[in-house]
């Protein structure tokens, strides 16, 4: 057979086998739609489960919650898998909440992550308080009912939900053990968030604040926002809450997410030892 025609046919075959394999699924995930009692709203909230969470039936785990679920699982899966299974981490049950059913996620993430009212915006905002009483009935109270989980839990999300994240810190600071709040949007509603009164945490509270150094002169100042955010959290939320602020080197907004999650659950969930 002719060279030209085996490479041909080689690239055929391995065409025909890829289209034919089974479409990639993230290990151990079930995806379950949670209705607001309140407002009817639905919701996709997909879990992924640890590896040894069928074999070891009686151990409990910690959960990491993540918004903006359709970016943030796939990097916050892939990010924390090589850690988890190598123990360098703890094993951590994943929950991630995706955007309202029938509704863009543009307009989801706008109305539901925005803690204030700002008719400037074309897009409906000031959602946070009705969203994160959600999280609170609804999400919180089917994870710990169907899975076995531990008191300590975390909040996750980045940009408009790392606004988010703030306001729920500032708000319900006991309903998580630990935030990781990404690239914030300090700066929504004329940086709105830093005038807010803050409810002092009563237990110890782990707050991870993470913000690319090239997102300073991408339009919003979110080096300086992410700053101002700590100090305001260093100076108001009380001793029982630890801050990290890091800033990371060359990153810029669209970039800065992979390095946030994996650093933030390396420093909340590392294993002594490692």
């Amino acid at each position: 057979m002719p060279y030209l025609l085996l490479v041909i046919v080689i690239s055929f075959l391995s065409v025909s086998s890829v289209s034919n394999a089974e479409p990639f699924t993230l290990p151990r995930t079930n995806t379950v739609l949670l209705k607001d009692k309140h407002t009817k709203n639905e919701y996709p909230i997909t879990i992924k489960l640890p590896r040894s969470y069928q074999k070891q039936n009686q151990k409990r785990h910690p959960v990491v919650y993540l918004l903006d679920a359709n970016y943030s699982l796939p990097i916050a899966s892939g990010a924390s898998r090589f850690m988890m299974n190598s123990g360098a981490i703890e094993e951590v049950i994943i929950v991630a909440v995706g955007y309202q059913k029938g509704v863009s996620g543009l307009n989801s993430r706008i109305y539901d992550y925005t803690p204030f009212e700002d008719k400037n915006w074309q897009r409906k905002t000031g959602g946070a308080s009705q969203y994160l009483n959600y999280l609170k009935h609804t999400v919180l109270p089917h994870i710990e009912a169907h899975y076995r989980t531990t008191q300590k839990s975390t909040l996750v999300d980045n940009s408009l939900g790392g606004l988010f994240a703030a306001y729920t810190l500032f708000t319900e600071p006991s309903l998580f053990s630990n935030y990781i709040i990404g690239s914030p949007s300090v700066w929504f509603k004329e940086n709105s968030i830093l005038a807010m009164a803050v409810k002092p945490a009563a237990n110890t509270t782990k707050v991870y604040i993470a913000v690319g150094e090239l997102e300073e002169s991408e339009g919003e100042k979110m080096v300086s926002g992410a700053r101002q955010l700590a100090a305001k959290i260093n100076k108001q939320s009380g001793a029982l809450v630890i801050t990290n602020l890091f800033v990371i080197p060359q990153a810029r907004h669209a970039t800065a997410f992979p390095t946030t999650i994996t650093q933030a659950l390396d420093w909340i969930y590392q294993v002594n030892g490692n």
